[in-house]
């Protein structure tokens, strides 16, 4: 039996969607027959790995040390960590930490798992010669298509065409490119743009003052505020396009999340799902005010989505990105380490 020790950052660390993506990969390893845990053991009898989830916690190298001293092998998943954007926040004091401890931690582990080919390509320039495996997270929830009742449920109109950004208010995230790029669209239907989310404040009103600019250039804009949990799901749900235009992301559960319910999504080349969103799944373009207007002008000139097209991209969110189907693949790396 494979018995796995996970380890992660403090609660107040795992933002976004990290806790649930990790608490999913848990409940999946151990509906495939393994046992996670949060501890070392005593003894390094049977199959043991530690997966150390995100960086930057100085007791990962202690801990590394004794998985040395147990013959116990770790993988290391950073979760975005060193994506560009987020080493350029207090880069003074990241940058020096990473070359004097978090470098040995991802050097010396079995293999460091990466969320996407973006991410897998940035690791091995920062860890030449280490093993990357290209892993992706999991669907954070159960909620399926319903698009009718949700929109009825947020009182959307059945004639509007419904633009939704959730996710954390940030700069990376592209807000602002969305907002310029949608002023400058013409519009055929009445459309309004759904922007659910926190941020710090100064930031956030940044962005109404940016609205407001634009006036009636724009639809009409619905500051929700933020909702996470089960009461995200009818915002994901009644939407028409979900928008994210991210100058960076490490992989996206907001774009997983939207694909589950059978709602398309725009988003960057900056993101793994370049890879996923082929073959009509969803529309990407570069982190630009043009492309991104140039992607707008095009999907807001096309049919809405049927509700058999929204099932079956459902359908394949599902079965790719199901922790069930993903655990397998996990606990073949586990393995693929031992000793």
């Amino acid at each position: 039996m494979m018995n796995v020790h996970f380890f992660t950052p403090p609660k107040a660390q795992r933002i976004g969607g990290l806790d649930a993506a990790i608490d999913g990969l848990r409940a999946a390893l151990v509906r495939a027959g393994a046992t996670v845990n949060e501890a070392l053991p005593d003894r390094a009898d049977g199959e043991h790995v530690v997966h150390f989830h995100g960086l930057w916690q100085f007791r990962y190298l202690r801990l590394a040390k004794r998985c040395a001293a147990l013959g116990i092998p770790y993988v290391v998943s950073p979760h975005g960590m060193l994506e560009p954007w987020a080493m350029q926040y207090k880069r003074w004091k990241k940058w020096p930490y990473f070359y004097l401890v978090e470098k040995r931690l991802l050097s010396r582990a079995a293999a460091v798992f990466a969320t996407g080919c973006l991410e897998a390509k940035r690791l091995q320039q920062m860890i030449p010669g280490q093993r990357i495996e290209s892993l992706p997270l999991g669907m954070t929830g159960d909620a399926k298509p319903n698009y009718e009742a949700a929109r009825a449920q947020l009182g959307w109109a059945h004639d509007e065409r419904v633009l939704l950004f959730l996710s954390r208010l940030h700069v990376k995230k592209g807000v602002e490119l969305l907002l310029r790029a949608l002023a400058k669209v013409e519009r055929r239907e009445p459309t309004r743009l759904v922007i659910v989310g926190g941020g710090e404040a100064d930031y956030v009103r940044s962005l109404h003052e940016l609205a407001q600019q634009f006036g009636s250039a724009l639809p009409r804009v619905e500051w929700v505020g933020e909702v996470w949990g089960e009461n995200r799901w009818p915002y994901f749900q009644g939407a028409d396009l979900f928008c994210l235009p991210t100058y960076s992301e490490n992989f996206g559960l907001a774009v997983l999340d939207a694909c589950q319910v059978g709602t398309p999504a725009l988003t960057t080349a900056a993101t793994p799902w370049m890879e996923y969103l082929a073959d009509g799944r969803g529309d990407i373009c570069e982190p630009t005010e043009d492309s991104v207007h140039a992607a707008l002008a095009r999907i807001l000139h096309q049919p809405r989505r049927t509700e058999e097209a929204r099932q079956q991209l459902a359908d394949w969110a599902w079965s790719t990105f199901h922790w069930d189907a993903l655990a397998p693949r996990y606990l073949a790396c586990y393995r693929s380490v031992q000793p």
